[in-house]
């Protein structure tokens, strides 16, 4: 059987530095993922073992590989937040909250008018939205390039949308004039901020043991 070439101590620690050099804020998963696969497809296809050579001609899947692997973050990040805003209707734990939030904002439409309707709104996604900020974004100056770090919290901004575009274009009032589409825009809304602020504190916690090492 043919030997395969098997890449030398001192090539990995030129790999490695050459990965860090080039792409130093990807998740450490998809920099471990990125070395097995270089290491597997140099030792199988290279004929004289010139990494640098090799490197050279890989860098445009180099690229895509970690696009790609950014990309996969992010839509992690989405789904867990979907499935912990599900959670809210399903989870019978749970299911008082969302109840409480329909309650108390019934109560509302039926003593405000649409504009105090409209501002409770704001204020509750906005008491949200600086819980997230203050509570669960990382800003440790060592972690902040990560980019575990800067799609943390990429779906804390849905929620915040969801409030200011009906104010920019003007047409909150066509959500407020109906108390049920009101009910639910607003459960949405403040369940998807609630839901993203959870998943956020969760990850906060994980990337700040994972990376602890940079902090001492």
């Amino acid at each position: 059987m043919e030997k395969h070439y098997e890449i030398t101590e001192k090539q990995l620690v030129f790999l490695e530095g050459f990965l860090l050099r080039k792409y130093p804020t990807i998740s450490e998963e998809t920099r471990i993922e990125l070395v097995d696969h270089l290491i597997l497809d140099f030792e199988a296809t290279t004929e004289n073992g010139n990494l640098s050579q090799y490197l050279s001609n890989e860098l445009e899947f180099i690229k895509k590989f970690v696009f790609n692997g950014v990309s996969a973050l992010k839509i992690s990040y989405r789904k867990e937040t979907w499935k912990q805003f599900f959670r809210f209707f399903i989870d019978f734990k749970l299911i008082p909250y969302s109840l409480l939030v329909v309650i108390v904002f019934y109560f509302f439409a039926e003593i405000l008018n649409d504009k105090w309707l409209w501002f409770s709104l704001v204020i509750s996604q906005s008491i949200v939205m600086s819980a997230s900020l203050l509570f669960g974004m990382i800003n440790k100056k060592k972690l902040k390039k990560l980019e575990e770090v800067k799609l943390l919290g990429s779906e804390i901004w849905l929620p915040f949308l969801m409030v200011q575009l009906p104010l920019s274009f003007d047409f909150q009032h066509y959500i407020t004039s109906n108390n049920y589409l009101f009910i639910v825009y607003t459960l949405f809304t403040i369940n998807y901020g609630v839901a993203a602020f959870i998943v956020l504190r969760k990850h906060r916690k994980i990337i700040l043991e994972k990376y602890k090492h940079l902090l001492d």
